[in-house]
């Protein structure tokens, strides 16, 4: 792995143009073990920062984070050389151990580190700059280990625009924990009075000074930023007294008189050169066409027009997010006409020098269309690979329609997410005449073909034949479809009742540590079909973690099948907390609505596991979801929901809404039960007892464990016999029930299933009792027989501690101003943050809630008592 030395860069104080902040540096000191310094965007964290760096005695490692190092390998690479940065040698060991297997073990990486640094001996401090990025909870995990076993001779300072999700509290009781927030940021008028006349001569009264204090409430930004508009005024009262409003309308009103006394050249570089997130002088002369970009640059930076370099050597800039906010505005405002032709020289620019992503970033406002989608089609697979499928139609839906439809390869990408969203609209687009002959083209039609006939109609057979058609067109270059492929191959072999082919198919594609998720799903599916519980947990368990590897927690959304699959085994050992978080996890990695089959595979388990803890509300709210999000697409899988819709109100004792629930769902005279259709048929057997119908429910149950037994399909097999001794039972047989059930006992004790028996109620009570008399009962069940472990548990306090743990201090402020129902402007101008900021948060906190509306967020966040 490749690292930026930029990361590493320690930013100057300039001592010309800001003032030393002694009241807050102080704060930093030398006594605390660990800093946190947690304030929005403009606050001046990091010129804090770099001022202590320079007055600190001790030495600094330095590391300043971005979304990319929100993966576990990546952010401890950095961390870890930052280190070494500072303690030559230390920390080798660490980096080879992640470079040759990854961070599964990272307690063990940190404490060879850990025992390297206390050894070394030399004190110093660890700074990581803008670490509000990072999410995932893994590294969230290690930090917290780091922290707690913190060599004596090492600091920690985190810095960033929202309080790091550690906990600390332990630290904050010893006293080594020192706090910076926004409030201690704030100019007092003293400081600003300082700023003012001191720094920049600007010989301002000391009401002027508190009038532009009060108005800037403090924020730095707004006062840099009045400091460079003040320069140019003749009557600067009267330019003070003429600007009120929020902060965004002082900075908006500030950045265009700082523009105004500006050179017409540089003005023009300045607002010309936003259009690009970061900058070097070689791409800025591309795009501006100025010869002299190296030395403007140069003197940007000297004139502290928040240039903020990203290397030791001045190569690489940004602007300070804030103000490129602002430049792009009077971009837009005062040279509209040529915004597409910058974007357009940006874009070979970078294209030319292989930054494909930036590139195409520019090619769209470009409308440099066909070149783009050109550069799109060749990242593609390794795009998908990498980010999934949201990622890459984001970015194909950025395209022009036409583009997209007249493009055979990513016709077909567009077409086939589609299709996994459950919306099979635009499948015709695929069968125009420019694209017959191509391979590709018509791997994909097979491919989508083989997935109607298995998602749709459940034509196993048709869809088999289909999926082979299409591993035979598709290149290996396109290994995702190639993986989904083989995917519906193994589920169609399964549902088909073939459980034996699924197997040894799926067996034989693949089966090593590096297997591709897809492939996964469909394995781990097979497993729990087969009723072997433990080894599927434990390759989903082993799955994951090479996911988490690979992605941070941050998963692609596929992951999210495996999280739901993982939910369905923990519910059947009746481990209702551990399954109630995981299909919250499946969930969640589904926000984006890339495959539909986890919102309906996902909110159907979820409500099964709600429904254990006679959480019979949200269960019903969860059924609901999984039912609409297949209705019109799927008839076999909106049954799937139904069958067990019907087995939640059989359980509430509404036998009658069970019944309109079975009428019309499937033909129950049929003498032959097809596979994909048991769920509904299990169900009818429960309301046959209901109804006392048992040589029903004995002719169903014989007709599965007659398939089931020749090929060992032992997660049916244990509840037909569950349901068979039921019917024993009621039929006074009490002998030949618990002989049927020790069928299902010998079965199950082996891999734990629980509430196939439990979730049966008072009958399976009866037996339990009599089968514990008798010595029959297996040691695991012996807690159950009087019923004592099956009543609720408190799913509730789960979902709390949860919330507890994955929502910030950010997001739960955003949520207290939607109950006040807050617009975006006035939470982004409350919060200091931008409107689109607001509502990356927002979508964020929707996924969290498995919401889609304000007021359902603020409803369920009242209820679970985040707010």
């Amino acid at each position: 792995m490749q690292l930026l030395n930029t990361k590493f860069h320690i930013p100057g104080f300039n001592g010309d143009t800001a003032i030393p902040r002694k009241r807050i540096s102080r704060l930093i000191g030398d006594n605390c073990s660990i800093v946190i310094i947690s304030a929005p965007a403009g606050f001046g964290k990091t010129t804090l920062l770099s001022e202590w760096v320079g007055n600190c005695k001790t030495q600094v490692a330095w590391v300043s984070l971005e979304k990319s190092e929100d993966v576990p390998g990546v952010f401890w690479s950095y961390l870890i050389t930052a280190v070494s940065s500072v303690l030559s040698g230390c920390g080798r060991n660490a980096l080879e151990q992640i470079k040759s297997s990854g961070i599964s073990s990272i307690e063990n990486i940190l404490i060879g580190l850990i025992n390297e640094i206390e050894e070394h001996g030399v004190g110093f401090t660890l700074v990581m700059d803008d670490y509000h990025v990072i999410t995932d909870g893994l590294i969230r995990t290690g930090i917290e280990f780091l922290i707690d076993h913190l060599p004596s001779n090492m600091r920690i300072i985190i810095s960033g625009r929202e309080d790091p999700r550690l906990s600390l509290s332990k630290f904050r009781l010893s006293g080594k924990l020192a706090e910076i927030r926004a409030g201690q940021f704030r100019f007092s008028a003293d400081e600003a009075e300082a700023l003012l006349n001191k720094v920049h001569g600007l010989d301002l009264n000391k009401e002027d000074i508190v009038s532009l204090r009060d108005k800037t409430e403090g924020w730095i930004a707004g006062l840099a930023l009045a400091i460079l508009s003040i320069r140019e005024q003749k009557d600067r009262r009267s330019f003070i007294n003429d600007f009120t409003g929020s902060h965004r309308y002082i900075i908006d009103y500030l950045v265009e008189e700082v523009l105004s006394g500006l050179g017409a050249d540089v003005r023009e570089f300045m607002l010309k050169i936003a259009i690009l997130e970061r900058f070097c002088p070689g791409l800025c002369g591309a795009v501006t066409e100025n010869p002299e970009s190296s030395g403007i640059l140069m003197d940007m930076e000297q004139n502290n027009l928040f240039l903020i370099p990203l290397d030791n050597h001045r190569e690489w800039f940004r602007y300070h997010h804030l103000f490129r906010e602002f430049l792009l505005k009077n971009l837009m405002e005062t040279h509209a006409g040529e915004v597409q032709g910058l974007h357009g020289k940006a874009f070979y620019w970078l294209k030319d020098r292989g930054y494909g992503t930036e590139a195409f970033n520019h090619g769209v406002p470009a409308e440099k269309y066909g070149e783009a989608a050109e550069l799109l089609a060749d990242n593609a697979p390794g795009l998908f690979r990498e980010s999934g499928g949201y990622m890459l139609k984001r970015l194909i839906d950025r395209l022009p329609e036409e583009i997209v439809r007249n493009h055979p390869e990513l016709c077909c990408y567009t077409v086939w997410l589609d299709v996994l969203a459950g919306d099979f609209n635009s499948v015709d687009l695929l069968l125009q005449d420019s694209f017959k002959g191509n391979e590709t083209v018509a791997g994909f039609i097979s491919l989508i073909k083989g997935y109607r006939y298995f998602y749709q109609t459940g034509e196993f057979g048709k869809s088999i034949n289909e999926i082979k058609v299409c591993l035979r067109l598709l290149p290996e270059k396109v290994g995702f479809a190639r993986d989904m492929g083989e995917l519906v191959l193994g589920l169609s072999l399964l549902y088909s009742g073939d459980i034996r082919s699924a197997y040894e198919y799926i067996e034989r594609i693949s089966l090593d540590d590096d297997i591709p998720v897809l492939r996964a799903i469909c394995y781990a599916d097979v497993l729990f079909v087969m009723g072997k519980l433990g080894k599927a947990l434990s390759f989903i368990d082993r799955t994951i973690e090479n996911g988490i590897r690979m992605y941070g927690e941050n998963l692609i959304s596929e992951y999210g099948f495996l999280y739901i699959l993982k939910g369905d085994i923990l519910r059947e050992r009746n481990d209702i907390g551990g399954a109630l978080k995981a299909c919250r996890r499946g969930l969640y990695l589904a926000r984006n609505n890339e495959y539909i089959e986890v919102i309906f595979l996902g909110n159907m388990v979820y409500a099964r596991v709600l429904a254990a803890d006679d959480n019979y509300g949200e269960a019903e709210r969860a059924m609901a979801v999984s039912i609409e999000a297949v209705r019109g697409s799927s008839k076999w899988a909106e049954f799937m929901s139904r069958a067990h819709e019907v087995r939640m109100e059989l359980a509430r004792g509404n036998g009658g809404r069970a019944e309109e629930l079975l009428t019309g769902m499937v033909d129950f005279s049929a003498t032959r039960v097809p596979y994909y259709e048991s769920l509904q048929y299990l169900s009818f057997c429960r309301y046959c007892l209901l109804k006392q119908d048992f040589q029903r429910v004995h002719g169903i149950t014989d007709a599965m464990i007659r398939e089931d037994i020749p090929v060992k399909r032992e997660g049916r097999l244990i509840e037909c016999y569950v349901l068979k001794a039921l019917a024993c039972h009621a039929e006074q047989d009490m002998d030949r029930a618990l002989e049927i059930l020790g069928r299902a006992f010998a079965i199950s004790e082996k891999e734990g299933q629980v509430r196939v028996y439990i979730d049966e109620g008072d009958g399976i009570r009866a037996l339990f009792g009599e089968a514990l008399k008798r010595g029959l009962l297996p040691e695991y069940l012996k807690k159950y027989a009087d019923g004592g472990e099956t009543g609720p548990g408190d799913t509730r306090s789960v979902i709390i501690n949860e919330f507890k743990e994955n929502f910030n201090g950010r997001e739960i402020d955003i949520l207290k101003l939607m109950k006040k129902g807050c617009s975006n402007k006035i939470i982004a101008d409350t919060l200091f943050l931008s409107v689109n900021t607001v509502r990356w948060y927002a979508s964020r906190i929707f996924a969290k809630l498995n919401v889609k509306r304000r007021g359902e967020a603020v409803a369920v966040a009242d209820k679970y008592e985040l707010i």
